[in-house]
């Protein structure tokens, strides 16, 4: 059997044995996140805890601003047109180089504003250096971690991957153990931070061994004019997967804002779920609109967000043990807010396909007004209600600004096939968002739920385990159909 499985291995092509690795890489950070989130919420207090995780927030703002998101999109289409390995090497060090001159630029800004943006964010100096050194190395790992990728050079970046997943917490918890109840933050971070010193220094060295440009003139102007116009888009959407930790610390304090946190991570675990689904449906949409296949789109997406409504449903159903697993007693409030941002999670997977059509004819000026559009409203739903009905309303107008995102996808979907695809009329809304009405409505029925008795969701949830099972064969071709270019 095993030698079987080998066999088909060797046989792979290298695209398929890095996607392979890849998948493995992300299931195994994910797995060591969720192991060391209950070591980390039982040594850290939930004030620590929290205000660890608004420091997440404001970093993924200002990572929007310093980074320009680079070393991402802008520069894997920039190494696949690249001519040659040397040309390649070149445009990662220029944009490295540039990188470094944005940091630079705000650096600058920091030191002229440092008591306003202090005050502001709530941070203190020392937390921003650390944020800091997070963005020198970072960036540089995500720049040769892109170049090997681009080449199907996999096992170094496999390497790598293990030994920061490994490294980050391990140094973090011994820095925790040993330092002050009013310190911890600063502990963890500075474990992070020695750790991304250790493992990628040497990258920065070779990018600029390999490179040799720190500047070149025509790789600078492609960054700045692919990414600049991209900002407002990935501004927003940070800002709806961030701002609500910020505005809890700031109305109500850090220990809230950390039991928040503990519930988004559990949502975390179906996200990772949805995410998988999503990258391998959204190129089969690419294809089926290639190959103007367009009846198949409907009747597959609707059985795979069949599938993702009950997988968010059975997280909602546990959620009461995996908040016990996942954090002291001390965080039992957090349970509340699992139902409505689990609920989210499903409407992220509903956005992506809505958006797929919009990135495929190249029409993100529309993803770009729905995520201002929904960020802008999370600000102010949280703004009213948070200050009233305390940091359990952040779950909720999470959820509700999702919903409105679907719907605003959907209606710019419909725009770019009347534009594009005469008209062609991909979903049925009724379906789509009846499943999504359901699931809203067992948000606010499960809450009833976790007042009963244990076994009534026990119950529900071996019941919806025994469907799984009598239809794996069916959810198992369904999935070999979106992977199979061949059957579109």
């Amino acid at each position: 059997m095993l030698r079987k499985y080998f066999t088909t291995y060797k046989r792979m092509s290298a695209p398929v044995k890095m996607a392979f690795w890849f998948l493995i890489c992300n299931f195994f950070q994910k797995g060591i996140g969720m192991l060391t989130t209950p070591l980390f919420t039982r040594i850290m207090t939930e004030s620590e805890y929290g205000r660890y995780n608004v420091y997440n927030s404001w970093c993924s703002i200002f990572t929007v601003f310093v980074t320009l998101s680079i070393s991402g999109n802008c520069f894997t289409r920039g190494l696949v047109v690249a001519e040659g390995k040397q040309k390649q090497r070149e445009l990662a060090s220029s944009f490295y180089g540039l990188g470094l001159t944005i940091l630079a630029l705000y650096i600058i800004v920091y030191l002229l504003f440092s008591n306003y943006i202090n005050t502001v964010t709530g941070l203190s100096s020392y937390l921003f250096l650390m944020m800091g050194v997070d963005f020198v190395t970072v960036q540089a790992s995500n720049l040769w971690i892109n170049s090997k990728r681009v080449n199907y050079e996999y096992k170094g970046i496999i390497v790598l991957t293990f030994l920061i997943t490994i490294m980050r917490p391990l140094i973090a918890i011994l820095l925790v153990l040993h330092s002050s109840e009013t310190a911890q933050v600063e502990a963890r971070l500075t474990g992070v931070a020695i750790s991304n010193i250790l493992l990628f220094s040497w990258i920065i060295i070779y990018i600029f061994a390999k490179g040799k440009k720190y500047y070149i003139r025509d790789n600078w102007k492609y960054a700045l004019s692919f990414c600049i116009p991209l900002i407002p888009h990935y501004l927003s959407q940070t800002i709806l997967n961030q701002s609500d930790r910020i505005m809890i610390s700031r109305y109500i304090g850090n220990a809230e804002a950390g039991y928040y946190s503990v519930a988004y991570t559990i949502a975390a675990i179906i996200f990772t779920f949805n995410s998988a689904i999503a990258q391998t449906l959204d190129p089969w949409i690419y294809q089926s609109i290639k190959n103007k296949s367009l009846d198949r789109i409907g009747p597959i997406s609707y059985k795979l967000t069949a599938i993702i409504a009950l997988m968010n449903f059975s997280v909602m159903i546990i959620a009461p043990e995996v908040l016990t697993i996942m954090a002291p007693n001390s965080y039992h409030n957090a349970l509340w807010v699992i139902p409505p941002v689990t609920a989210s999670v499903f409407f992220q997977f509903m956005y992506d396909l809505f958006a797929s059509f919009q990135f495929y004819f190249k029409k993100t000026k529309w993803i770009a007004i729905g995520s201002c559009i929904g960020a802008v409203l999370n600000i102010i739903l949280n703004a009213v209600f948070i200050p009233v009905f305390g940091f359990v309303a952040a779950g909720y107008t999470t959820m509700v600004c999702y919903v409105i995102f679907g719907v605003l996808h959907y209606f710019f979907m419909r725009k770019v096939c009347k534009e594009y695809l005469d008209g062609y009329k991909i979903y049925d809304w009724k379906k789509i968002f009846g499943m999504g009405f359901v699931l809203v409505l067992m948000v606010f029925l499960i809450n009833i739920l976790y007042n009963q008795s244990i076994i009534i969701r026990y119950f529900i949830f071996a019941g919806m385990i025994i469907i799984g099972i009598i239809n794996r064969r069916k959810i198992s071709s369904l999935f070999k159909t979106v992977k199979a270019k061949e059957d579109v």
